[in-house]
Parts: C-alpha cells; sequence; structure tokens
C-alpha cells in the first residue's frame, strides 16, 4: 500500500466514509505482504543453518558444550625473544654399554677393498632386555649336632632377598608398587603388564597383598615423615575428596619442599589439629577453608586462589567497569608485595603494615553494597593479616602451591582406579603415598626406595 494510499485510507476514516470494498482491499494487501515476511524468514533461517553447517565442516568438529573451557586468544604481536640460559639442554647421551663400528669394506663402485677412514658421526640407540623370571625353590634342611643334639634348620632373611613369608621377592615387590603409585596402575593393568613381559601370572589378590606388604613395611617410616614435617617452619596443608567403598571421605595432606605426609579423615577442624599436632609452632600455608581459621600460629593465605576468584568474578560481569578496576588494583597491589625491596626486619613489618592498609582500603568501600566483589572484599578483610605474612617471612611462599602439586598425583590416581575399598585399603594407601611422593620430592629412585625399605624391615 503506497502513501497515497494509506492517506486516502486515513482521510477516508477521518470523515466516517470507509466502504467495505476499501477494508477488504486493505486487509488482502496486508495478508499479502504478511507473507511475503514469512517467506524470507522462512528463507533466512533456511540460509543461516547451511552457514552454520558450513562453519561446522570447516572447524572439522562440532562445537563444544557450555562446561569445556574456552581457547585462550591467539597471541597478537611481536613474538617475544627466547630468554637465554646459563646451559644447554640438549639431548644427553649415555654411557654406551657396547659399542659397534660400522664401515664399508669396499667400494660399491670398483669393488676395491677399503681400509681405515675416518669417523663421520655417531649414532645412539637404546634398547632394553627383558630378564628372565628367577623362581627359586628354597629348601630348608635341619641338621642335627651328633655331640649336643640340637637340631637346626635355617632362617631366610634380606640376604636372601627373601621379605617376610611372602612369595614375592623385593624387586618383584617394589615393581608393584612403583608401577601402582607412579604410573597410577590399577590391580587389573599391573596383573596384564606382568603376563605381557615377564610372562609371570599373579593373581588379583597376590598383587594386592604385595601392595599391603609395602604399606606395611613403611609404617613406621611413614611416622618419621610426619613429625619431620611437624617440626618443619613453614608447612604447606591442603585436602581433597576420597572414594572408600562408595562412601565420601576426605585426604588431608600436610607437605614441606622435601617431604609429603597423607592422611584420611573427616573435614573438621580436629583432623587438622590431629595431624599438625599441639606443638607445631610454624607458619601454616593454606587456602581459605575454614577449618584452617581456627589454627592460632601464625598463617599465610594461598594468593593463588584469591586471585583466580577474582579473575573468575571479573570474567562473570564483563560490563561492570568498577569490578574490573577493582580487581586490577587487587593484582597490582599483590605484583607490589612480591617485588618489594625490603631488607631489614624494621622495612618488612613497615612494609606489610603499608599493605595491608592499601589493600583494606581497596576493599572496604564496597562492604555490605549490593556489588559483585562484596564477598570476596569481605573475605579479605576477615583475612587481612593473614595475606602478607612473606613480606615479613622471606622464606614464606604466597601460594599454597607445594601443597596442590603433591596432592594432584592423588587425585589422578582417584580419577584412575576409583578409590579404595576399605578402611585398611585407605591406610595404605595413604602411606604407600607418603612413601613414594616423599622420595620423589627428595630426587629418589622410588623402586630402589621401595626395594631397600622390603630388605630393611626384615633386619
Amino acid at each position: 500500500m503506497g502513501r497515497g494510499q494509506r492517506f486516502g485510507y486515513c482521510r477516508a476514516m477521518h470523515k466516517g466514509q470507509p466502504t467495505r470494498a476499501d477494508l477488504c482491499e486493505i486487509i488482502d494487501r496486508l495478508a499479502a505482504r504478511i507473507q511475503v515476511l514469512e517467506a524470507e524468514l522462512r528463507e533466512s533461517r533456511r540460509r543461516e543453518a547451511e552457514l552454520e553447517a558450513e562453519v561446522e565442516r570447516l572447524r572439522g568438529r562440532p562445537s563444544p558444550p557450555s562446561w569445556v573451557k574456552k581457547n585462550a586468544p591467539p597471541r597478537t604481536g611481536p613474538k617475544q625473544a627466547r630468554k637465554n640460559r646459563a646451559q644447554s639442554f640438549s639431548r644427553p647421551r649415555g654411557t654406551p654399554t657396547k659399542r659397534e663400528v660400522h664401515a664399508a669394506a669396499e667400494c660399491p663402485k670398483c669393488g676395491c677393498v677399503l681400509m681405515g677412514g675416518t669417523i663421520k658421526r655417531h649414532r645412539e640407540v637404546i634398547e632394553i632386555e627383558l630378564p628372565p623370571v628367577t623362581v627359586t625353590d628354597h629348601v630348608l634342611m635341619e641338621r642335627t649336632c651328633p655331640r649336643c643334639g640340637t637340631s637346626t634348620t635355617p632362617v631366610l632373611g634380606a640376604a636372601d632377598d627373601v621379605v617376610g613369608q611372602h612369595r614375592f621377592g623385593s624387586r618383584l615387590l617394589a615393581l608393584i608398587t612403583t608401577w601402582h603409585e607412579v604410573a597410577r596402575m590399577p590391580v587389573r593393568t599391573i596383573q596384564t603388564q606382568l603376563e605381557t613381559l615377564f610372562g609371570v601370572h599373579v593373581s588379583l589378590g597376590g598383587i594386592e597383598d604385595a601392595l599391603h606388604t609395602t604399606a606395611e613395611s613403611g609404617a613406621e617410616r611413614a611416622v618419621a615423615i610426619r613429625d619431620e614435617i611437624r617440626q618443619s617452619g613453614v608447612v604447606h596443608a591442603d585436602e581433597t575428596g576420597w572414594r572408600e567403598d562408595g562412601q565420601n571421605r576426605y585426604v588431608w595432606l600436610i607437605a614441606t619442599t622435601t617431604a609429603r605426609y597423607f592422611e584420611l579423615g573427616p573435614r573438621t577442624n580436629e583432623q587438622i589439629d590431629q595431624i599438625l599436632g599441639p606443638d607445631f609452632g610454624g607458619v601454616l600455608v593454606c587456602d581459605f577453608y575454614a577449618a584452617y581459621n581456627h589454627f592460632s600460629g601464625e598463617k599465610q593465605r594461598c594468593w593463588a586462589h584469591l586471585l583466580r576468584d577474582v579473575a573468575d568474578l571479573v570474567e562473570r560481569y564483563p560490563d561492570d567497569h568498577e569490578l574490573a578496576t577493582w580487581g586490577q588494583q587487587i593484582r597490582l597491589l599483590y605484583q607490589q608485595a612480591r617485588d618489594e625491596p625490603s631488607e631489614t626486619t624494621a622495612e618488612r613489618q613497615a612494609a606489610r603494615h603499608r599493605l595491608e592498609v592499601a589493600l583494606s582500603g581497596h576493599c572496604t568501600p564496597w562492604l555490605g553494597r549490593d556489588v559483585p566483589q562484596r564477598a570476596l572484599c569481605q573475605r579479605i578483610v576477615d583475612h587481612l593479616h593473614e595475606l602478607f605474612t612473606f613480606v615479613t617471612r622471606p622464606e614464606v611462599p604466597p601460594t599454597n602451591n607445594e601443597a596442590e602439586r603433591a596432592l594432584r598425583p592423588l587425585v589422578i590416581a582417584r580419577k584412575v582406579w576409583g578409590g579404595t575399598r576399605s578402611s585398611r585399603g585407605s591406610t595404605d594407601a595413604m602411606r604407600r603415598a607418603t612413601l613414594v611422593h616423599t622420595c620423589r620430592a627428595q630426587n629418589g629412585n622410588p623402586f630402589l626406595a621401595t626395594q631397600q625399605l622390603q630388605l630393611s624391615a626384615q633386619n
């Protein structure tokens, strides 16, 4: 309907003189226009579906679900220059155990015999040899003294590579433990590997018994590791979920740079008190879990957890410029604390006081207001005096990274073989984790350490 027609219709309606024919014509035109728009809409939707299918085809895979972490944005700008290193990290060559010299005996063109020559290059090939399985039948003979009549039967021990009443030798026990704890192999996978590599069939119960033997042999050593951590000046603590016979449990960890101690228990204040002991007087590095609040000693709360929560909050409200500014202020204050050049004790105390005042000034104005950062500001204010301990104590790290990294292998193991089935199994798992991961933290060899542990337990 053109502009003149619409004007005529309005004028006729104003004068009260529209005819039935005029109304019918207008309705027909509107209906025709609606049909045209509906056809265009259908065509647009069809085209949109085609374009989406084309995008998916070019990507080569369907769009990920919403819970999948987004790809990082592509890097822009010039590539940073490679950092100079103090030493080369080229692949080291092993010590040769065998050497073979390869040289042509005759000329491939004329057949002349070739002699001498110069070394052109080396090529290293590493191969392993699977030793045959040794099954030793220890025959214990009783002998009687002809003079006094005393009967004597030999007693087997570590010198004979016998571990208690076990039918497995120390190396096999160490291999099973290393596969289970370091490689995180389930029991059935260990059974398959033993049969595939060595041709030995071991029952599932035998493997379970071997793992229990390792835990029993290391019981005293695990207690010694716990006591050593209790005497440390800086202790990291963390906890994670566990499954015992289908029930939810919690694994607690206390760690230093060279020791780890794991224990299964409830997620309560009493559990962390029991692990640390009543005489612990060091600095406790932890996250913001409430079970650590009652600890009366000096604490350092984890800045990595706090900054991660700040970043998540800013990402959740991308249009809130005040929140983005606040988050930037918190990050810059943390960087300032990390770079604080204080040397004397008085300078460090003054720097800590200045940082706490600045952090409080960034958070106090938002308390009690209906803003996204209100909860995080309240957390910061509640733990204000536990955030800058690392400024006055240089030996204290600002994050709980040590505990997070120490706990990660056990988290992966839980996902691989699903936890434990009994209370004894849980106790054994915590002891083995304590022994093996303490050995790894000290750059030791878990296989050799476990073998030595088995043999020393017999003495």
